[in-house]
């Protein structure tokens, strides 16, 4: 696999640094006869060699430039700082190369206000996308041709992915990664890096496809099951509370989330367990009944099933990645 990083004037850093060390962190995860026939290579491009100027005074050293023909599996564009159009004048060579690495097959990943480049392509246009809350107005005006999607946090468009924070971009690595290397994987790295991402690494999309428009009843539907996970609580009660009956809220639910209400619900049970594990100092039992499991026992297995860990081990180790040196 190859990855590349566009670098540019005040990029953030924070969009490149976790990412490259999710991936890089994955691909070492394979055998060594996965890794010597297919190597995984990440590359900084940028419009020169030169470093460009970025928050913090620090210096990323590119690897090639905008002019390299080399062709890459996924490219990962971050947000920059302030106001975006500055940027976006400056390295005017980024589009049609963007262009290009996408009719080749290459997956784009924008962040926040990095979500400018795909829009500049017109490759966005008539596609559901999102970007940082701060823009959403700014952008709609700009690009009227968009479908701009102010309560996704992650959308999916034919190969073109836009987050709307650092946090949902490592979802969407996370994704990649189940994606490219496999589910044990993804838990694995999930695991370690579990306390900078807030979610599991189920398809994150609000959007699958960028075919339908996102159903603000099943936005409703989601923070309904955050707020009431320690009741219980079935696709019944969800529909109900959405004032849809079932079969119509199953169908609609699956096709704005990717996974049944069923499935979501457990996953934000995990995520919420987590959660409590890493940052509360609760019993293994009060965990569970945070998140709607009455039974420890039963908690637990469902934990180390998704985590291939007890609640207890992560706890452990977590608490160690955290504060030890």
């Amino acid at each position: 696999m190859k990855v590349a990083f566009a670098l540019y004037h005040r990029a953030l850093i924070t969009g490149i640094s976790l990412a490259a060390e999710m991936l890089s962190s994955a691909a070492s995860l394979r055998p060594r006869q996965q890794q010597k026939k297919a190597p995984f290579e990440i590359k900084l491009v940028a419009p020169s060699t030169e470093p460009p100027e970025v928050p913090a005074g620090l210096k990323l050293q590119p690897d090639i430039t905008f002019q390299n023909q080399q062709a890459f599996d996924i490219i990962i564009l971050p947000p920059m700082w302030g106001n975006p159009l500055v940027t976006l004048r400056q390295s005017p060579e980024i589009i049609p190369w963007l262009i290009k690495q996408y009719q080749q097959g290459a997956k784009l990943v924008a962040t926040g206000t990095g979500v400018i480049w795909l829009a500049e392509t017109g490759l966005l246009d008539n596609q559901v996308a999102t970007t940082h809350w701060y823009y959403y107005d700014k952008f709609a005006a700009r690009y009227p041709n968009i479908r701009l999607n102010r309560q996704a946090s992650i959308t999916a468009a034919n190969g073109l992915f836009c987050t709307g924070s650092i946090n949902s971009q490592s979802e969407m690595i996370l994704y990649l990664i189940a994606e490219s290397f496999g589910q044990k994987t993804a838990n694995i790295i999930e695991t370690h890096f579990g306390h900078e991402i807030s979610k599991s690494t189920q398809q994150p999309f609000y959007q699958i496809g960028g075919q339908v428009q996102f159903d603000e009843s099943i936005a409703l539907a989601q923070d309904w099951v955050k707020r009431n996970l320690s009741k219980t609580i079935t696709a019944q009660s969800i529909a109900d509370h959405c004032g849809l009956p079932l079969r119509s809220f199953n169908r609609k639910f699956k096709d704005q989330v990717g996974e049944s209400p069923h499935q979501y619900l457990q996953k934000v049970r995990m995520e919420a367990a987590q959660q409590l594990l890493r940052d509360f100092g609760m019993s293994v039992q009060d965990v569970a009944e945070q998140v709607g499991y009455k039974d420890a026992y039963h908690f637990s297995t469902r934990f180390q099933q998704q985590f291939s860990m007890t609640p207890s081990q992560y706890r452990r180790m977590v608490k160690a990645k955290i504060y030890n040196p």
